[in-house]
């Protein structure tokens, strides 16, 4: 049997593997394979991986129902990636697209069995098969939507990204804007002289490894837009805070923080009762808090979610085991619970943070849990001799930019010079005393 090997078929076999390679990495990969809404946009790129592998086995055997197959292959890949992306935007399924998609993808299926949906044509001096008529428009307005609502995520993504993963959220919108306009683009000049199939093949196998990549490289791109988390507080039944983290440059003071924490327990405890949440609706956002047997959590978001009331009751629950002794024996010395960090890199990692907004503030992660520079490391040994007040230190360095750190030893020397100085007047003062007596 003799293939009919063209080069649609080769830059096909490229773009197919590229799209099944890099779904197969995002669902192996550890950061991002229980990630919900990366689950709907793993099979709407796995049946885009299909779509192109079996346009090439129906070109390569000329087979008529593997060409009306591969169509089909659209509905579901479009189903997918409305819920996909709609999920990451909104946290909901439900959209207009969607229903789009739907009623399209029904009516699609119908034109695909119809006779004379597909045909052969000499294109170039090799024979294809295409799609034509109602057939053929059906897979370019899928075409269309996908590419735009693509596009549209890639850039509302990129614009709203904060600055440590600003480089990452470039790649992820590279790879949109060359999966959606340019490819969409290169589409249109197909009907003016075919060869430009071959670019829009490639281009789209292209953009998707840049999506992909972004993914892969950053999965807190897929967290960026449903919500943001701004502050946890844990604070005792006693309402003493315990613990504080922000990921933003609040303005609003840990103790004013806690102080209201308090104040909506005095309301609250008739409704949530121990063990329950409650989402209370602020002015710019939402209070998640959870009440155990122990500890009061406190969350400030942007807006309620599901998946973060989740976070908080299994931070929470985690950190009443972790720390139980010292709950127990009602200790109120914050240092004794900085090592819940692990429980933020547990629960909360897939956040990201919104206070760094240049490069000089990126941040330098915590001594306990990674090594710090040797340079600072050594500064803070000198500084810092009793390994308590040390260690303290090193964790505390996990919540400042690295920029303090040059600032607080600009200070450290300062004021030690300063007080150097103040002893030798003294001392001269003193010697000068002692003279005029003698």
């Amino acid at each position: 049997m003799v293939l009919n090997w063209t080069p649609e078929i080769i830059v096909e076999i490229f773009t197919s593997s590229i799209i099944l390679i890099a779904t197969l990495l995002m669902f192996i990969t550890p950061r991002t394979k229980n990630i919900k809404s990366l689950s709907f946009i793993r099979v709407a790129l796995f049946f885009m991986g299909m779509l192109f592998a079996l346009d090439l086995l129906a070109n390569l055997y000329l087979n008529q129902f593997l060409s009306r197959i591969c169509g089909l292959m659209l509905f579901p890949s479009a189903v997918f990636f409305a819920i996909g992306i709609n999920y990451t935007i909104k946290e909901t399924f439900n959209s207009p697209f969607l229903l789009i998609a739907v009623g399209l993808g029904i009516l699609y299926t119908y034109l695909a069995f119809q006779p004379g949906a597909v045909r052969f044509e000499i294109e170039g001096d090799y024979l294809n098969l295409n799609w034509i008529g109602l057939y053929e428009l059906g897979g370019l307005i899928f075409i269309f939507f996908v590419g735009s609502a693509s596009f549209y995520w890639g850039l509302k993504t990129w614009l709203n990204a904060p600055f440590l993963i600003r480089r990452e959220a470039s790649i992820f919108f590279l790879g949109t804007l060359i999966n959606g306009p340019l490819t969409l683009l290169i589409y249109t000049f197909y009907y003016w002289n075919p060869i430009f199939i071959l670019f829009a093949y490639a281009t789209t196998g292209l953009g998707n490894l840049f999506v992909c990549l972004g993914i892969l490289m950053e999965p807190k791109l897929l967290y960026i837009l449903p919500f943001t988390v701004n502050r946890i507080v844990v604070r005792d039944r006693n309402g003493n805070a315990l613990y504080n983290y922000d990921w933003s440059l609040s303005s609003l003071r840990e103790s004013v923080f806690t102080g209201f924490l308090n104040a909506v327990q005095l309301m609250s405890d008739e409704v949530i009762n121990m063990g329950g949440l409650l989402d209370i609706k602020l002015e710019e956002g939402i209070l998640t808090l959870y009440e155990s047997d122990l500890i009061s959590v406190g969350l400030l978001s942007s807006k309620s979610s599901k998946l973060l009331r989740e976070c908080v009751v299994g931070f929470s629950m985690e950190f009443q085991i972790i720390f139980e002794k010292e709950l127990k024996q009602s200790c109120v010395n914050q240092a004794k619970y900085e090592s819940a960090y692990d429980l933020i890199e547990k629960y909360f990692s897939n956040f990201p943070y919104k206070m760094i907004t240049s490069k000089k503030q990126s941040l330098i992660l915590s001594g306990e849990y990674t090594k710090i520079p040797l340079e600072l490391e050594s500064n803070f040994k000198e500084i810092f001799q009793n390994e308590m007040e040390y260690n303290f230190i090193k964790i505390e360095l996990q919540k400042s930019p690295l920029n303090q750190s040059s600032e607080f030893f600009s200070l450290y020397n300062d004021l030690e010079n300063e007080a150097r100085e103040m002893v030798e007047d003294n001392s001269k003062s003193l010697e000068y005393k002692l003279h005029d007596e003698l």
